[in-house]
């Protein structure tokens, strides 16, 4: 088993237990991120992970300062993490992944119930983002 595949086995249950985690109590607990930022230093490259921790992290970061509470450090860890892990390329598109996803979702919300339910229905990001995430390694080694 190669490091780049043992990533994935360990990133997998690492990112389902955040979604599980967030769905029941709307937090994620600080030990999940970090357990994914050690699996980015079984594979560590200064540069790849440091600008995927940033790249995926910090638009959360500003994101939550202006979304008044509905972004959280969790979600924000979270991403950091995984982008850590990924690097800036794939933790980008992660994003891109995991918030299409969260869109879609509230799309149907919207359509089922009508726009002001889903405009205040709280979702939690984590299984969202953690689908795109999963979305984006199987893709990357499809294509391998």
């Amino acid at each position: 088993m190669s490091s780049i595949s043992l990533h994935v086995w360990l990133l997998f249950p690492l990112m389902l237990w955040a979604s599980i985690c967030d769905l029941k109590t709307k937090q994620i607990p600080n030990v999940i991120p970090f357990a994914i930022f050690f699996v980015g230093l079984l594979h560590f490259s200064p540069f790849f992970s440091i600008a995927g921790l940033l790249c995926t992290g910090l638009p959360y970061w500003i994101g939550a300062i202006g979304s008044d509470g509905k972004i959280g450090g969790g979600d924000i860890k979270l991403m950091a993490a995984c982008g850590f892990v990924i690097g800036p390329l794939h933790g980008t598109l992660q994003s891109l992944f995991g918030l299409g996803f969260v869109l879609l979702f509230a799309l149907t919300i919207a359509f089922r119930h009508g726009f002001h339910i889903a405009k205040n229905t709280a979702l939690p990001l984590a299984p969202f983002l953690s689908a795109g995430g999963v979305a984006v390694v199987l893709l990357t080694y499809l294509a391998q």
